[in-house]
């Protein structure tokens, strides 16, 4: 995916975590669901020992700056496992946060399922992000990610 925060597309984005991935198609696995159809895309939420196998990498094409939105996590709360939205809350409001400013062509790395959030840029300006998810979790067999 690609993340475009600029002066016309200028966005916040609540805490939260990435716990459904994409796949080419719907299979039956206890302990994956629920289903969503997302773009014509098959989306899961994997048991937690996929999302522990899993990673995301953000490379930032553009400086990513407090002043412009850039990310912000809550480090060590992907240990806590799939949260609820109340849990998330609660969490949010009693642990301390890690705005994550880079320079431009520099990567991040986190946990898909570690909480994370960006504010709207107070000083918008061109923001892009690479934003990518790869896993080891082998998938059952004429199933791929997609």
């Amino acid at each position: 995916m690609v993340f475009v925060k600029s002066l016309a597309n200028n966005w916040l984005v609540s805490w939260h975590q990435d716990k459904t991935v994409a796949v080419t198609k719907k299979f039956n696995d206890p302990g994956w669901g629920p289903w969503s159809l997302k773009d014509g895309v098959q989306h899961v939420q994997p048991p937690i020992d996929v999302l522990q196998q899993m990673i995301t990498i953000r490379i930032h094409l553009d400086a990513s700056t407090a002043s412009n939105g850039c990310l912000k996590v809550m480090p060590g709360s992907h240990k806590e496992g799939v949260m609820s939205q109340g849990f998330i809350d609660q969490y949010s409001k009693s642990h301390c946060e890690t705005v994550c400013s880079a320079p431009e062509g520099s990567a991040l790395v986190m946990r898909p399922h570690l909480l994370h959030a960006s504010s709207k840029a107070s000083n918008p300006g061109q923001r892009r992000v690479l934003h990518m998810e790869f896993s080891s979790y082998g998938l059952p067999a004429g199933v791929n990610w997609a």
